[in-house]
């Protein structure tokens, strides 16, 4: 799939809403063909990952992609790592960004100048026909962003981005639709892996990743591996590889003390 221009986009545009994933998977059951961004200025009901509420005050952007079968179902789980890689370019191609300053923190938090700046969520369901819906929810902080979060959050007003929504849309858009086509249906994650390696921050340095259950992991942020895995090495050197959870960076001076690093806590 290749980018869209404006005109070819398909799109439903709202003023507020719920949720636009909501609207999203509510097209799908209403046999939508798919390739259908939902896009609003505010939502009552927005949610992140792991069901935590997401702020969605006027002002921001919210917008959700619909998909059809995208990809053979082994190949879904890199697929938040293809569509940050096209955030993160859709952001860094606006004018008054600069672009070195955007970047991905695993998996797909999206970062200028360090703070997160969107929040994305993806979802999926079958549908009554067999096909699976999936869809990719993005809240982009522009003029809101909370003041409670526990790490740096931004938004893109702060960061210098004097675009209209619209715009801020198109360019995110055309971003995220290049990403996908370019992973080719999960034929050629390889090169989004590439890109996603690029643009990265963290990788090498020492890091935390919170799971489920309130255990953790900690060590250095080693690589990513070949299905877009987080591969952690420990301090006694054994490696292991995740591939959900939230991760913090840690002060890079941690790497000299072995104590920084303890075993995992098991999930």
């Amino acid at each position: 799939m290749k980018a869209g221009s404006p005109a070819q986009r398909r799109r439903i545009a709202f003023d507020e809403v719920g949720s636009t994933n909501t609207l999203a998977f509510e097209a799908a059951r209403a046999d939508d063909p798919g390739m259908l961004w939902i896009t609003a200025e505010c939502q009552s009901a927005g949610r992140g990952r792991r069901g935590r509420a997401w702020l969605s005050e006027r002002g921001n952007l919210y917008m959700s992609l619909l998909l059809l079968d995208p990809a053979p179902l082994a190949d879904l789980g890199n697929l938040p790592l293809v569509v940050a890689v096209g955030v993160r370019n859709g952001i860094a191609g606006l004018a008054g960004i600069d672009d070195d300053r955007v970047r991905i923190k695993w998996p797909n938090d999206i970062l200028v100048g360090g703070a997160k700046t969107v929040g994305i969520l993806i979802e999926s369901e079958t549908l009554r026909s067999g096909r699976q819906a999936v869809v990719i929810g993005l809240g982009v902080n522009v003029v809101h962003w909370p003041d409670d979060a526990p790490y740096a959050v931004t938004g893109l007003r702060r960061e210098g981005v004097e675009a209209s929504l619209e715009t801020i849309f198109q360019g995110i858009a055309a971003g995220v639709e290049a990403a996908i086509g370019l992973w080719d249906r999960g034929q050629r994650f390889a090169a989004v892996r590439r890109d996603w390696i690029r643009f990265n921050t963290g990788m090498g340095g020492p890091c935390r990743v919170n799971l489920p259950g309130g255990h953790f992991a900690e060590g250095r942020f080693a690589d990513l591996d070949l299905q877009g895995r987080l591969v952690l090495e420990r301090h006694d050197g054994v490696r292991e590889t995740y591939s959900a959870g939230d991760l913090f960076l840690l002060p890079r001076a941690a790497q000299d003390d072995g104590a920084a690093f303890p075993h995992p806590s098991r999930p």
